[in-house]
């Protein structure tokens, strides 16, 4: 059952890692994780019954709002380059791949359609395999081994310290990474709902995209 849980984001994270090596077929790699994780994902989700959709997702649309516009401002700060000074080399976080299509794919309309098939990955892919793992398996995970009984949105200490230092890790902008994590940790504990989760993170996620592509900071992509 683990395996349901953490092969979307493996997969997902080792093909976006490929697409990154090689950036002049990075639209080629993107869109074909984007379609495996997608239907690894979908084979996961009917196993797991982890999500339960429904429309009362008001509060996620707020802290969904709250949260990128932290992640957004911290960025901004730029806070990570005056701690890696502290750092040996080997604990730098790599920066993201800050593909700009419109610059790298000639032709306009395979551009948009690049753009499409990222903002599908963003908006609809990641939130659903990220809160998945994150706080759906390795949270409960952390808390026992009989993970499966350990009810959605509890957390011990522990849990909640070593999935936002996990978190943070994954994510080259470590400041604006710890606090979304822990402020959805904080919202999971309060409604108990990996759903609304999910729609934070969606939210997060569409207003960075549109962020990104209407002022041009492909790095945060």
């Amino acid at each position: 059952m683990e395996k349901a849980y953490i092969l979307p984001l493996v997969i997902y994270l080792g093909g976006t890692a490929l697409a990154s090596q090689w950036q002049q077929f990075y639209p080629l790699f993107y869109s074909l994780t984007v379609l495996l994780t997608s239907v690894v994902s979908w084979s996961s989700l009917k196993r797991t019954k982890i999500l339960i959709p429904h429309a009362k997702v008001a509060s996620a649309v707020v802290v969904g709002c709250i949260g990128i516009a932290l992640w957004i401002g911290l960025c901004q700060l730029n806070l990570e380059s005056k701690l890696v000074e502290f750092l040996p080399s080997w604990l730098h976080p790599s920066p993201r791949t800050a593909f700009n299509p419109f610059e790298e794919i000639a032709q306009p309309g395979f551009a948009f359609g690049f753009v499409l098939v990222r903002m599908i990955g963003l908006v609809l892919l990641v939130p659903v395999i990220e809160e998945i793992f994150w706080r759906g398996f390795l949270a409960r995970w952390i808390v026992s081994e009989d993970w499966e009984k350990v009810p959605i949105g509890s957390f011990s200490r522990m849990s909640f310290i070593v999935v936002t230092l996990l978190f943070t890790a994954a994510h080259p902008e470590w400041f604006a990474a710890l606090t979304y994590c822990a402020l959805l940790n904080i919202y999971l504990m309060w409604k108990k709902d990996l759903w609304l989760c999910v729609v934070a993170h969606a939210i997060s996620n569409l207003v960075l995209g549109i962020y990104v592509l209407t002022t041009g900071v492909y790095e945060l992509w």
